[in-house]
């Protein structure tokens, strides 16, 4: 049922316990661990360069928060199939990639906001958890 494992990471404030707790979780039963970062879409009306430049940060963020995820996977003891990157919506991609990658198990984690606030910007983590078709575990940050 959790032969894969998809781990969601970044945003602002970035926590990498989701790869950390994923990693555990995919060495002790055995399954494979794809890592996903997922980016705000790059408003194409900056025009040039501001859009190229734009771009090229967000996915050296991307990049790093995927390098650094896949090291503590890997130290959990996982082993890592892939690394992507998507730009959009996070909690839509999140849930697209997982159901067209046949994943059972999506881990994510949580910015601990409170329901004043959530209820402003929107939980990526609560969206995912109401409209994906696999479990969903939610890790918080240790305190």
């Amino acid at each position: 049922m959790f032969d894969k494992i998809l781990v969601a990471v970044g945003g602002e404030d970035a926590s990498l316990e989701p790869a950390r707790v994923a990693g555990r979780l995919a060495a002790v039963i055995g399954a494979q661990l794809s890592i996903l970062s997922v980016a705000p879409e790059t408003d194409e009306t900056l025009g040039e360069p501001l859009y190229s430049q734009r771009l090229e940060q967000r996915m050296a963020e991307s990049e790093a928060v995927l390098e650094e995820a896949r090291r503590l996977a890997t130290e959990a003891g996982a082993a890592v199939t892939s690394t992507d990157m998507l730009e959009g919506r996070a909690a839509e991609r999140i849930t697209e990639f997982a159901r067209h990658g046949g994943f059972g198990l999506i881990v994510l984690g949580t910015h601990r906001r409170g329901r004043f606030q959530s209820a402003l910007v929107g939980s990526v983590s609560a969206t995912v958890a109401a409209h994906s078709d696999v479990p969903v575990l939610i890790v918080h940050e240790p305190h």
